[in-house]
């Protein structure tokens, strides 16, 4: 068997997430992420999927929050 070594990313670099991921780390689901994607939620087409950076999202939803 293998043994898994996590790399630390480059500094200032981010993993880009998929939805299911990005629902998970704001706690709602896919649906809820499909609904802000069509609000104008940040994120890209890569290779034919769509990706998010959750720091951009949060920035985006914070502007948008009533707090």
């Amino acid at each position: 068997m293998g043994r898994l070594i996590r790399v630390p990313l480059r500094p200032g670099s981010e993993p880009w997430l998929s939805k299911r991921q990005i629902a998970a780390h704001f706690g709602f689901s896919t649906r809820w992420v499909e609904l802000r994607v069509r609000d104008g939620m940040p994120s890209q087409m890569i290779g034919g999927h769509r990706k998010f950076r959750a720091t951009e999202c949060k920035e985006w939803l914070l502007e948008r929050s009533e707090v």
